[in-house]
């Protein structure tokens, strides 16, 4: 059910304080606009179909809320990272509102570099959900609107396995049987597809391979768990997968590109990958499999974890902003649902607003839907750090060791506990 735009009146009148009048009506309102300054990258005013930009969207919904903010919108680099640390170490007040990445939310959230929403926006918590705000919160601050995120599943050939009577696997070890078995009738045909390459896609499949396989990131005095059996056994069946064929030796090369361009070519069983092809899956002019696939969360092994990675961003307020009462407001704005609507149609999932996906013209925007949702049952964030760009990058020259087989798996599981501990020394 779409929520009351009553709701997000009431919401809106609850928030302290933001009367640009002052406490009390002791201090007049400024004279003429306010402007509030939004930074991210120029993806914001990109649209993936005819409707309109993200930017638009909310400049015309800001328009009809508070006319008397301007919204200004800084178009930053595609890595956004280093600029915001250097602002944000600075105290820099170039931008009231900035985008956010999911695994950074540690290293903001402990630095104190965004404005906890909690008290200025309560009605996050009843439109948007659990698992969407969850990305975005540090000790229970919630840092940041979600806009746009993603989740992680396996992608499967419906019509290879009805051919050769299989039902989609339950866990690890099933999937490999039915590559085995269809390869041993085909054995041109690719297994299992996923990104080796030295990129931030591997940390993702290496999460979801860890708690498929019992492991979490953490042990249970807060030390990295990066060593432990589980681990050893996601690294041992990405290099396995390779010298077993059940994945192509290539795979060890590949970014997400070139993974699901093989599996929409039609050469492909199962792939690991986000969510975003299911909006071009069926697209004929883009894929040679339209109406031969399904999504399924990546199985387990028995006494494992079906998990979701999560990736996306969310919009954050600059603690050190001269204009934080009108950059909530703008914030309030991005999350009505007539702005998550607008990302759903311009961009396509996921959006975590309750009831976006019931609204007839985001299921038009937005075919196959459906799909997501047992994968957003089982979002889970990637590793948590106060340095989350180190870790990545050591990960991702460790983990891709393992895969090619230039160093070996204990000498990686070694290496990964010792300098993901030194991080947090």
């Amino acid at each position: 059910m779409r929520k009351s735009p009553v709701i997000a009146v009431l919401a809106l009148l609850m928030i302290p304080s933001l009367a640009f009048a002052g406490g009390g009506g002791e201090e007049p309102a400024p004279e003429g606009p306010v402007t509030v300054t939004l930074g991210y990258n120029a993806f914001l005013s990109s649209t993936f179909t005819d409707a309109p930009a993200p930017i638009d969207a909310i400049r015309a919904e800001l328009a009809r809320q508070y006319p008397d903010i301007v919204l200004e919108y800084e178009t930053m680099a595609q890595d956004l990272l280093d600029t915001l640390i250097i602002w944000m170490t600075s105290q820099d007040t170039t931008v009231d509102i900035y985008g956010i990445d999911e695994p950074w939310v540690t290293q903001f959230g402990r630095a104190g570099w965004a404005v906890p929403l909690n008290e200025a926006l309560p009605g996050l918590d009843e439109r948007f959900s659990e698992s969407g705000l969850e990305t975005f919160s540090y000790e229970g601050d919630r840092l940041g609107v979600p806009f746009w995120g993603s989740v992680t599943g396996l992608y499967y050939r419906t019509d290879i396995l009805d051919e050769y009577g299989f039902e989609p696997p339950e866990t690890i070890d099933e999937m490999v049987q039915i590559i085995q078995a269809v390869q041993a009738e085909d054995p041109e045909i690719s297994g299992f597809l996923w990104p080796g390459a030295r990129d931030e896609d591997l940390v993702m499949y290496y999460s979801t391979l860890l708690h498929a396989f019992g492991g979490s990131y953490l042990n249970a005095d807060g030390s990295y768990a990066f060593d432990s059996e589980a681990s050893r056994e996601a690294l041992e069946f990405m290099r396995q997968s390779i010298e077993t064929g059940v994945s192509p030796q290539v795979v060890q090369n590949w970014q997400r590109t070139e993974a699901r361009q093989r599996f929409a070519g039609g050469n492909g069983i199962f792939l690991w990958d986000n969510n975003d092809l299911v909006i071009w899956l069926d697209d004929p002019e883009q894929s040679q499999i339209s109406g031969n696939w399904d999504l399924m969360p990546f199985p387990a092994q028995p006494d494992g974890e079906e998990v979701s990675i999560t990736g996306g961003f969310a919009f954050a307020v600059n603690p050190f902003s001269e204009n934080q009462e009108a950059a909530m407001r703008v914030m309030e704005v991005i999350s009505s649902e007539a702005v998550q609507k607008g990302f759903a149609l311009a961009w396509g999932p996921v959006q975590y607003f309750d009831g976006l996906y019931e609204d007839p013209e985001v299921q038009n925007f937005n075919p196959n839907v459906d799909r997501l949702i047992p994968l957003l049952e089982r979002a889970t964030n990637r590793p948590p750090s106060e340095s989350y760009a180190q870790l990545s990058g050591m990960l991702q020259e460790e983990l891709n060791a393992a895969v090619t087989g230039t160093r070996s798996i204990d000498s990686v599981l070694a290496s990964m506990a010792e300098r993901a501990q030194a991080l947090r020394d």
